[in-house]
């Protein structure tokens, strides 16, 4: 079963990958993640696809 939520780990990644970005941009560095909003799409398009086989499947569950 795939368990769906939003709880402290998502807003913890969050404000790391926020701090992440400011420094790597205030020191002139490549970020370590796409940087092209095409990417970020294409990263996101698969974990959508991903979560969209496993609901088919039964799956998946939503936890508040």
């Amino acid at each position: 079963m795939i368990e769906i939520g939003f709880g402290a780990t998502e807003l913890l990644a969050s404000g790391v990958g926020l701090v992440t970005g400011l420094l790597y941009t205030s020191v002139r560095a490549p970020i370590p993640a796409p940087n092209v909003l095409g990417g970020i799409f294409a990263i996101l398009g698969t974990f959508i696809g991903y979560l969209a086989v496993a609901a088919m499947r039964g799956q998946v569950v939503f936890v508040g």
